[in-house]
């Protein structure tokens, strides 16, 4: 398989005079990675470092045909073609329905996809002309999932997808990931406190503890 993303190691600020370390990474296409560890090692500020959310002190991120992430250089089409990001808690436009949310990021990432099948496979048809911030936790939480898949980046983080989701929602919403995925040949790089989930994965990271 062809390395989609390589990361040196990075340094991330996490406030004055202190920052995160994190190892060296690579995302293969069509490999899902879990990464582990407890509360406050750092996976959310990883996921947002990678994702050109955070800055960075030192390090570089290459994507496969969308450049190099560094310190002072964030390329660009890294957000807007290069990565998907589901994040943990769920944000939208709360005064548009959801088929304007879908169709708002569509719009941002110049993308012209059909994401009906994952409107029907999420469960979501029903809901389409509601207001977004009215669905349930669980439909947010797909919905999400669904304006990532918008753009086919060759990349997608998902940072605690299912952390607030029940057994039922949180396995329907990692079948979809996982089927998604065997259609793109995206790389998946998932930050989750379930143990349940290692099952799935091609390969697993665990972030120490920070000292």
């Amino acid at each position: 398989m062809d390395n989609i993303l390589q990361a040196s190691e990075l340094a991330v600020p996490v406030g004055i005079n202190r920052q995160l370390t994190f190892p060296p990474l690579q995302l293969q296409a069509g490999e899902l990675v879990i990464m582990t560890g407890n509360s406050g090692s750092g996976k959310s500020t990883w996921m947002h470092a990678l994702a050109g959310l955070q800055g960075i002190a030192s390090g570089h991120v290459s994507i496969a045909k969308h450049g190099q992430l560094s310190r002072t250089h964030c390329p660009p089409d890294w957000r807007q073609s290069g990565i998907g990001f589901i994040p943990q808690r769920p944000f939208f436009w709360p005064s548009l329905t959801v088929k304007g949310n879908l169709d708002l990021a569509q719009w941002c990432k110049g993308s012209q996809g059909d994401l009906q099948s994952w409107v029907e496979r999420m469960g979501l048809t029903h809901c389409m002309h509601q207001q977004a911030h009215s669905l349930s936790l669980g439909e947010q939480q797909r919905l999400s999932a669904i304006r990532a898949f918008s753009h086919d980046a060759p990349v997608l983080l998902a940072d605690e997808p299912t952390a607030s989701l029940d057994r039922d929602n949180a396995t329907a919403l990692i079948e979809s990931l996982r089927a998604y995925q065997q259609v793109s040949q995206c790389a998946v790089l998932l930050a989750t406190h379930d143990a349940s989930l290692a099952a799935m994965a091609d390969r697993i990271i665990e972030l120490p503890s920070p000292s």
